[in-house]
C-alpha cells in the first residue's frame, strides 16, 4: 500500500488537499477574528495619526515636516509651496498637482480657516473614517481571513493617513465591488457602484482600473459569485463624471497639467532623471504611452480567459499593478491603490513582507531626498533614493507575477461535482472531487 500522510487520508472529511478549506470556521470564531483584525487596523490608524502629532504642533513647516515623516502634497498645496526644485525625480506638486476633489476641498477648508494644523485635522479626520470603511469591506469581501493582517497593519497606512484623499477614494472603490459582486450580507446595486467610482475618480483616475475590472469579470465571475450585467454601473459613472465635470470644470485642466508633470517619485522615470539620463519633461510622455499600453495588455488578457472565470480582485490587482509598474510617478499614496486587492489575489506570506518592507523604506527614502533638497548636508543622497525605489519595483513586479498565477491555477472551492470513474490503481482509494475556479474574494 504506498504511503500517504494524514491529511491526505483525512481529505473528504477535512475538505479538500492540503491547506484548503481544512476546517470550516463558524460564526463565533469568525466573528472573534473580525474584532481582532479591527483592533489591528485601529492600533496602525493610531500609530499613523502618531506620526502627524509633531507636525501638527509645527505646523507642518519644511525641512521638518519631511524629515518628520508627515509632509504631503495637501498640506503643501494649503501653505502655497512647492516640492523642492533641487529634489531629482520630484514633480512640482503644490495646488495645481492636486485632484479636482482635493483642490476643491483645499478651497473650501482655506474659507473656515487659515491654520494649517486644523486643516489637516479635518483631513486626518476623513482618512481615519475612510480606512475604518475599508476594513469593513475587506471583512465582508474576504473567505480566508488571516490574509487580512497583511493590509490592516500595513506600513502604507502610516504614510498615506495626512498625505493625500486617496484613502477615502479607495475606500470608495473597494465598497463599490461589494455592492457590484453582492458579496453576503450586501446586495447587489451596479448603479451605485458607478456613482462611488465616479467619486473615487476624480480623487485619483486609479478609481478608473477598479471599473474595468469590474466590467471585465462582470459576466463571468470565478468561484461562487453570480453573473452581473456592468452597463448600469458604467451609465451611472458616466452621469456622475458629467456632473462632477459641470460643477467643477478644472478637471480636463489638471489633467493637462499633469501629463506635463507627471514625473514623480517610485518610477523609473524617476530613476532616470535622478541618473541625469533627461528630463522630466522628455520622459513624461514616454512613460505615460507605455504604462497606457500594459493596460491595454492586461485588459486584453483578461479578456482572453474571462471564461474560466476571473475574481475582480485578481483583475483589479493586476491593472493597477501594471500600470503603476510603468507609470511616470509611483508615491505611497499611488501604493495604497494597489493594497486591498494584493491581500485578495496574493495568498504568499513572504510576497507580502516583502512589499511590506520595500514601501517602508521607500517611504521613509522618498521623504529624506526632499530633506536633502533642502538642506544638503542633511537627508538621504539621490543615488540610495533610487536604489531603494529600483527595489521597490522589483517587488512590485513579484507581486504581479504572483496575481496573475490566479488567471490559470485552479482552486478547490468545496463544490461538489459527478463522481468521475476511479483511475486504474485508484478503486481501493475514492476521493471525493470538488472544483471551483479562481482565487475569490
Amino acid at each position: 500500500m504506498p504511503h500517504q500522510s494524514s491529511t491526505r487520508i483525512a481529505e473528504p472529511l477535512l475538505g479538500g488537499p492540503d491547506g484548503i478549506h481544512l476546517a470550516s470556521a463558524g460564526a463565533r470564531f469568525r466573528r472573534g477574528q473580525a474584532y481582532i483584525f479591527a483592533g489591528i487596523l485601529g492600533f496602525t490608524t493610531f500609530l499613523a495619526l502618531a506620526l502627524q502629532g509633531p507636525c501638527l504642533g509645527s505646523g507642518y513647516e519644511q525641512p521638518s515636516a519631511s524629515a518628520r515623516m508627515c509632509s504631503g502634497p495637501l498640506s503643501m498645496a494649503f501653505l502655497g509651496e512647492f516640492n523642492p526644485e533641487d529634489a531629482l525625480g520630484r514633480s512640482h506638486g503644490g495646488m495645481p498637482g492636486l485632484s479636482a476633489l482635493e483642490a476643491r476641498f483645499v478651497q473650501l477648508s482655506k474659507l473656515m480657516t487659515d491654520d494649517v494644523s486644523v486643516f489637516m485635522a479635518i483631513a486626518l479626520i476623513i482618512n481615519v473614517i475612510a480606512f475604518a470603511a475599508l476594513g469593513v469591506a475587506l471583512l465582508v469581501l474576504a473567505r480566508q481571513r488571516a490574509w487580512l493582517v497583511a493590509a490592516f497593519a500595513s506600513p502604507v497606512i502610516l504614510f498615506t493617513l495626512g498625505s493625500t484623499l486617496d484613502p477615502a477614494a479607495v475606500a470608495l472603490s473597494v465598497w463599490a465591488m461589494v455592492v457590484f459582486v453582492g458579496s453576503s450580507p450586501m446586495r447587489s446595486r451596479p448603479w451605485l457602484s458607478g456613482v462611488l467610482l465616479g467619486l473615487a475618480a476624480f480623487i485619483n483616475p486609479l478609481a478608473l482600473l477598479v471599473l474595468l475590472a469590474l466590467t471585465l469579470t462582470g459576466p463571468s465571475p470565478a468561484g461562487r459569485l453570480r453573473p452581473r450585467d456592468p452597463r448600469m454601473m458604467l451609465a451611472t459613472v458616466t452621469i456622475t463624471s458629467a456632473l462632477l465635470l459641470v460643477i467643477d470644470g478644472t478637471a480636463i485642466d489638471r489633467v493637462l497639467h499633469w501629463m506635463g508633470d507627471a514625473v514623480d517619485g517610485g518610477s523609473f522615470a524617476s530613476i532616470l532623471v535622478m541618473a541625469r539620463l533627461g528630463s522630466a519633461e522628455t520622459w513624461a510622455p514616454v512613460w505615460i504611452i507605455a504604462s497606457a499600453g500594459v493596460i491595454a495588455a492586461v485588459a486584453l488578457s483578461l479578456f482572453m480567459v474571462r471564461r474560466t472565470g476571473l475574481d475582480p480582485a485578481v483583475a483589479a490587482c493586476l491593472l493597477i499593478g501594471g500600470c503603476l509598474l510603468l507609470a511616470p510617478g509611483m508615491m505611497p499614496w499611488d501604493s495604497l491603490w494597489i493594497l486591498p486587492f494584493l491581500v485578495l489575489a496574493v495568498r504568499r506570506w513572504w510576497v507580502l513582507i516583502i512589499w511590506a518592507v520595500a514601501e517602508t523604506a521607500f517611504a521613509i527614502a522618498i521623504h529624506l531626498g526632499d530633506v536633502a533638497a533642502i538642506e544638503p548636508d542633511k537627508g538621504l543622497e539621490p543615488t540610495f533614493v533610487a536604489l531603494l525605489t529600483l527595489l521597490r519595483l522589483l517587488a512590485l513586479v513579484a507581486v504581479v507575477i504572483c496575481a496573475g498565477e490566479n488567471l490559470y491555477r485552479r482552486r478547490i472551492r468545496g463544490r461538489l461535482r459527478i463522481a468521475e470513474p476511479p483511475r486504474r490503481g485508484e478503486s481501493d482509494h475514492p476521493v471525493i472531487r470538488v472544483q471551483g475556479h479562481g482565487n475569490p474574494t
